[in-house]
């Protein structure tokens, strides 16, 4: 039986060593040892629709046109279009007010849900090449220009700009920005061996003609529209020096909400889709190792915290010599998470705390990450979105 356990706990252990640095430290050195760079052209300047899915966005909507407006792309070559769907908070009256900008209005009186607003915007985009963008996120000037350049490479078929997250003042900006960092190295790196499998809606470029309606009741559209790219032969690559900028939720509870729709949509698309069977070996270990063991993550940390318990017990209990060591890799998983709730605690109270915010973070988003695999099974998860709060 303490065999057995002592498995379960290994295993489990390297399960998350292997997610978290085994698989990045991997493709940190394929990416040096034989990267495969795009060919970029700095002169190519195709048409393109920057799409923006909309719903109850009145907060932040002007702010965001007034940016679209002034990005510094060519001005016979850039459409901005807005799908409203079904705004009820006066979203439509403030995208009109930039019609006479080059700003085209496209209503869903009844709302459909985003992969509706997505399909509708894409079916009425005359452009090259479709940027599809959140209603939130604020450009760098020169980001369109640093996306279209990368198309110039007949093989890249999606381009994903940079996320940095405004420091909001609050326990998640700090952690959510770790984050960032840690997931714009890794698509970093399997983008320079051939591409990356994580995309975000925050500026998600892609090859109009490569385009393939989704149903409407897909829940992750950009990673959806990312791999029926990838089913077509061409690759998926992360530009980071295009970049935006988004505000982290305002708590946790929100971030919670957030995490645990985006991973009933993963579990949805890897296998009601069914595109963890990847055209490539390649592509399924990479989908495998960076997009299924991460949503995981939860079950590997409660099987070695059971399975250390139990460790504990048992060889205590026939006086076997390795009690203390496995008593202290208890304390150093029962430290972790008692960490995590301090940083919950700080929250609740109203106060940030540097220290706990990151393990209570990791480990709400895994507890989110196990809502939305239950969701999943469930078939539970709405497809219409609930926009986050925002710190302002």
């Amino acid at each position: 039986m303490i065999a057995f356990a002592a498995l379960i706990f290994w295993l489990s252990a390297l399960a998350l060593f292997w997610t978290y640095f085994g698989y990045p430290l991997l493709m940190a050195l394929r990416a040096k040892l034989a990267p495969r760079p795009v060919q970029q052209d700095a002169s190519h300047l195709p048409s393109l629709t920057l799409l923006i899915p909309a719903y109850n966005e009145a907060d932040v909507i002007r702010e965001k046109l007034e940016n679209a407006v002034s990005l510094d792309y060519p001005a016979e070559q850039l459409q901005i279009l807005v799908v409203d769907d079904g705004s009820t908070d006066g979203t439509p009256d403030i995208v009109r007010e930039f019609e006479e900008r080059g700003v085209r209005l496209i209503r869903q009186p009844a709302r459909g849900g985003k992969m509706a607003g997505v399909n509708r915007g894409f079916e009425s985009a005359m452009s090259e090449l479709v940027v599809l963008s959140d209603a939130s996120p604020i450009y760098e000037k020169d980001s369109l220009r640093l996306l279209a350049r990368n198309f110039a490479d007949a093989s890249v078929g999606v381009v994903v700009g940079a996320l940095r997250v405004w420091d909001a003042g609050n326990a998640v900006a700090k952690p959510a920005g770790l984050y960032w960092k840690y997931e714009s190295a890794l698509r970093k790196w399997e983008s320079l061996t051939g591409s990356t499998v994580a995309v975000h809606g925050n500026m998600f470029a892609v090859r109009r003609s490569l385009y393939r309606p989704l149903r409407k009741h897909t829940i992750n559209d950009e990673f959806s529209i990312a791999m029926e790219v990838m089913r077509q032969g061409f690759r998926v690559v992360y530009e980071p020096q295009a970049i935006s900028y988004d505000i982290a939720s305002t708590n946790m509870s929100d971030e919670f909400k957030r995490r645990a729709r985006i991973n009933a949509g993963r579990f949805q698309a890897l296998f009601s889709a069914g595109y963890l069977n990847a055209p490539t070996p390649d592509l399924t270990f990479r989908l495998f190792s960076h997009k299924l063991l991460r949503p995981l993550t939860p079950i590997f940390m409660l099987s070695a915290l059971i399975a250390n318990i139990l460790l504990v017990l048992l060889t205590a209990l026939s006086f076997d010599g390795r009690f203390w060591y496995w008593l202290l890799l208890f304390f150093a998983q029962d430290a972790f998470y008692m960490a995590a709730y301090a940083g919950y605690l700080a929250e609740k109270n109203g106060r940030s705390n540097k220290l706990f915010s990151v393990p209570y973070f990791f480990v709400s988003a895994n507890l989110a990450a196990l809502v939305g695999l239950w969701r999943w099974l469930r078939n539970r998860q709405s497809v219409t979105w609930q926009k986050r709060a925002n710190a302002n």
